[in-house]
């Protein structure tokens, strides 16, 4: 870089942002990943006051944002923490100062909890305009009391386990994410009347919302934790206390699971340690009760040794609102967003054999506007069909009770080899993986856990069929997990082909999982850690080469995440090259756009929606003979070095066709779409007018709705 460019990026003032001066906490180049990602969170918020979303689905935002919250405390605070532990001079691989860092993201995260509860607030009384009305306990009717009571005895009563606190008896050891009451009982003693303590663990198998009986057209429901408070009173009766009082707190542990360099044990039994250190990991934030009296608190602070009060955060009267995605809709569809049934592709609609279509043509799924059914469709016609003789398949996440699984154990059953390779160490998803992989292994399914060192995220399975002589392979790589439950609301994409040389490629990667010393040399599959990194900066420059020489460069990259430096810097060169860069980021992104000398022909927006865009997609415009990639990699170091990641291109005019045209909506957003920033405020690209609003979202559904309806 030229000393002209870093004397420009130095001066320049990142000034006016929700986290104050940016420029005198970062590299100058970068944002901080934390700060940005918490301005991604900020960006589901604004879904959730926004009037123009329905009601209920306002609320599930609302959900969302507090998931989102408590997997950043279990990760990247945790993460942030133990490397200030280990050194309180630390820096983040991008070069931000670690101690710094956390205190920005206190200040962040105690804001955006501020317009997060008003935002509740409103919600509560959005909700009581349309006669829905959230009761707590003392506001039941007298017929409510009644129905709470009995549902309390025959629904709760038995879960709740009460456990004394005194000065002698050690504190329970606290699950993480779990809410607890903290029980106060006023009883008489032989010293007067004094206050005890006790702890009931909120059972969370449980629902988390009751409806409640209604009076004329209005409808009534109840936090579980109301119904817990309203009979309180029931639990502690051998007390017999003049009053009983509740209020709840939450802890958040380091979900990060420790894997040593131990050999010689296996890699499911070091995940399954690495499970019961989860449930005991470091406190990372303890969430209380903001009405918790303050004898109460400090001795909740003190069993629990949390004495540094930048981990304990006040917090309302409900914790866990996560569950708030789950909110009943009471069957009022103008409270949610209008029925988007996923579409069949329309060469595969109605057609007996999916395989014999992929013979013929190449496709490219998008779901969740085509529907996940085709995947397993044809994964149950290869488990009965005669000419089939392997399924290969990788396995990241996967759906309780998943289709794709019985489908599997099925080809099984037929005779079929089946070898899968799941990924243990996804994180949050261990312990279901683990129950995947012995449910297969006893259908008698050859499991591998892949290449160590390495999580495994690619996408891909391989069909194998045989008649006579003559062998057929269709392939499948896509940007999501096969899991029919998030394929419902993360946008993705998955190409099926038959095309021999993509086919032999996925099924080198399957034998590289069985034998991780071959190293990988693919003409047309792009696969980390070995050659992602250099092929899509070879990409970059070349678009700069074009750029140079006057015949033009063009990038648009779709990404969930950007953050790898390097990576980074090169699309900085592509901008002072004079290459045009749109980046569509859904989540983080460290790049600094718009910067004069470093960055000023690069642009990033965000479109958060209705639907999780999920799907990595890829542009070069090489002037005049296009490339275009699906990937499951995003642009983060991990991705590309740390990772088993699996891009394809995609070559057929008609599929190209389809990109640009979804590219062209994302670019035409002006609904759902923020501009990121320096600030990053998250200001949203608004329309001239209303004529002129467009959700890239709603206009993707609808352009395959048409085309369906076409054939």
């Amino acid at each position: 870089m030229s000393s002209k460019v870093k004397a420009v990026a130095g001066n320049h003032e990142l000034t006016n942002g929700i986290f104050g001066d940016v420029k005198k906490s970062s590299s100058h180049r970068y944002l901080n990943r934390e700060y940005s990602w918490l301005a991604f969170n900020h960006r589901v918020l604004q879904e959730a006051i926004r009037e123009d979303n329905p009601l209920i689905e306002r609320i599930r935002f609302l959900g969302i944002f507090s998931n989102n919250l408590d997997e950043f405390f279990r990760v990247r605070v945790a993460n942030l923490q133990r490397a200030f532990a280990v050194d309180q001079n630390s820096k983040t691989t991008l070069g931000f100062d670690v101690e710094e860092t956390l205190k920005g993201v206190q200040d962040r995260v105690l804001q955006l909890q501020e317009d997060y509860n008003k935002a509740f607030e409103q919600m509560e009384l959005d909700l009581r305009k349309s006669k829905i009305r959230i009761l707590n306990e003392r506001e039941y009717s007298p017929e409510q009391a009644e129905f709470v009571s009995t549902y309390f005895k025959n629904q709760i009563r038995t879960h709740l386990v009460p456990i004394m606190i005194d000065g002698a008896r050690p504190f329970p050891d606290l699950q993480d994410g779990v809410i607890y009451f903290v029980v106060g009982m006023e009883v008489e003693r032989s010293s007067g009347w004094v206050i005890e303590y006790a702890l009931i663990k909120i059972p969370p198998h449980l629902p988390r919302f009751v409806i409640l009986p209604s009076e004329n057209e209005g409808r009534n429901v109840s936090f579980i934790d109301d119904i817990i408070r309203n009979d309180l009173h029931r639990i502690f009766r051998l007390f017999q206390p003049k009053r009983v009082f509740a209020h709840a707190i939450k802890v958040t542990r380091d979900a990060e699971i420790d894997m040593d360099d131990d050999l010689s044990r296996s890699l499911m039994e070091k995940i399954s340690d690495g499970l019961v250190q989860r449930k005991k990991g470091d406190f990372v934030r303890l969430i209380y009760d903001r009405e918790m009296p303050e004898d109460m608190l400090r001795l909740v602070k003190s069993k629990l040794d949390l004495t540094d009060s930048k981990n304990v955060i006040s917090g309302s009267r409900y914790h866990n609102r996560k569950d708030l995605m789950k909110f009943p809709s009471f069957g009022r569809e103008e409270l949610t967003f209008r029925h988007q049934p996923p579409l069949q592709h329309p060469r595969l609609k109605d057609k007996s054999s999916l395989i014999q279509q992929v013979l013929k043509h190449e496709l490219l799924l998008h779901f969740p506007y085509h529907t996940f059914g085709h995947i397993v469709d044809i994964l149950r016609e290869a488990a009965i069909d005669p000419h089939v003789t392997q399924i290969q398949i990788n396995l990241y996440r996967v759906a309780q009770h998943s289709k794709i699984i019985n489908a599997l154990i099925n080809a099984a059953h037929n005779g079929k080899r089946v070898d899968v390779i799941i990924e243990l160490a996804a994180r949050f998803d261990e312990r279901q993986n683990i129950n995947v992989s012995n449910l297969l292994q006893e259908a008698g399914i050859t499991v591998g856990f892949g290449v160590t060192g390495l999580k495994v995220h690619s996408k891909l399975f391989l069909i194998t069929r045989k008649q006579g002589s003559k062998r057929q392979r269709i392939a499948y790589i896509g940007t999501g997990n096969f899991h029919e439950k998030s394929a419902e609301v993360f946008s993705d994409f998955g190409l099926l082909t038959a095309e021999p040389a993509i086919a032999h490629e996925v099924d080198e990667v399957f034998s590289f999982f069985n034998n991780n010393y071959k190293r990988l040399h693919l003409k047309h599959l792009i696969v980390s850690p070995y050659d992602s990194r250099k092929r899509f900066n070879q990409m970059v420059r070349q678009e700069m080469r074009h750029a140079e020489s006057g015949v033009g460069g063009r990038i648009i990259l779709k990404l969930n995440n950007l953050v790898d430096a390097a990576m980074i810097e090169v699309l900085y060169a592509a901008s002072q090259s004079g290459v045009k860069v749109d980046l569509i980021v859904r989540g983080i992104c460290s790049l600094i756009p718009g910067i004069p000398g470093m960055s000023e022909n690069i642009r990033v927006r965000s479109i958060v929606g209705r639907y999780l865009e999920h799907g990595r997609v890829l542009y070069f415009a090489n002037a005049g003979n296009p490339k275009f990639f699906i990937s499951s990699a995003d642009w983060m170091t991990r991705n590309l070095d740390r990772r088993v990641e699996v891009s394809v291109p995609i070559t057929d005019p008609v599929l190209q066709s389809q990109i640009v045209q979804f590219l062209e909506d994302q670019m035409k957003d002006n609904l759902h779409a923020r501009l990121l920033d320096a600030s990053m405020s998250n200001k949203m690209i608004k329309g001239r007018s209303s004529r002129t609003a467009t959700s890239s979202q709603e206009t993707t559904y609808q352009r395959y709705k048409n085309e369906l309806n076409l054939t």
